[in-house]
């Protein structure tokens, strides 16, 4: 299905809000639900593409954001960033605005198409709202503590309905917090990605067509580091030197 862009319609009201029912399942299963996984960026910005009319899209962004956050695992408290809004939000923005990816990314006759840079522009995107979102996070687990607080209350009095209500305003908390960054993001991409078609010099767009080959040996070099090999900054050296050679050689 194509998403709705203009107008008042009860199609395009519909569309946003579904677009905002995603964000706030997504921030859900990220932090407090079932943690499926199905709020990591890969699958998030899929359902994202797939809600737009463009899963392709959705793959594309939500691949290489997975790869860059791949040490960043879902764990409580640790979980520092809010990738899956970022993720289903800019890409919903970006389909919005016109970008679709390509079929074949790494092939020679598109690695540097203008749908590869678009496609860099996008993973910084993703990554600025991710950060920014996680402040939100961190910000939204410490009101979620001092709720938590009042609830030792109900060890005294046995009121467990207290408990109950605490949880369920912290679940609203979270999932309203993530309906409103998607739809916050998915307007700030549509707006970015005027501007940067219109006004971005060459140079700029270049650089940007090579960042999706570096993602995965910034992840090659993330992993390692994880698994205890120092350092891991000439690991990710080799491994983006490696990928460059296969993608603009072999592939």
């Amino acid at each position: 299905m194509n998403a709705p862009v203009g107008g008042g319609g009860l199609e395009s009201v519909l569309w946003w809000a579904g677009l905002a029912l995603l964000g706030a399942l997504v921030a859900l299963d990220e932090h407090s639900l079932v943690q499926s996984w199905f709020g990591q960026p890969l699958p998030a910005a899929v359902l994202a593409g797939a809600l737009a009319g463009q899963p392709q899209a959705g793959l594309a962004s939500g691949l290489l954001l997975q790869l860059a956050v791949i040490g960043n695992l879902p764990v409580g408290a640790s979980y520092r960033l809010d990738t899956g809004s970022a993720a289903v939000g800019m890409t919903a923005g970006a389909v919005l605005a016109g970008w679709s990816a390509p079929a074949v990314l790494l092939a020679r006759s598109t690695w540097t198409a203008p749908a590869t840079w678009q496609l860099g522009w996008l993973l910084v995107c993703m990554a600025a709202a991710s950060l920014l979102g996680g402040v939100l996070v961190q910000g939204e687990q410490r009101t979620h503590l001092r709720w938590m607080l009042s609830g030792y209350r109900s060890v005294r009095d046995g009121d467990l309905r207290r408990l109950e209500q605490l949880h369920g305003r912290c679940l609203g908390l979270t999932g309203l917090r993530g309906a409103v960054l998607t739809l916050v993001w998915a307007l700030v991409s549509l707006w970015l990605w005027l501007v940067a078609a219109a006004g971005m010099p060459e140079s700029a767009r270049a650089a940007l067509a090579w960042l999706p080959l570096l993602v995965p040996a910034l992840a090659a070099g993330t992993l390692l580091e994880r698994f205890g090999y120092r350092p891991g900054w000439p690991l990710v050296a080799v491994s983006a030197v490696t990928g460059f050679v296969v993608v603009r050689f072999l592939v």
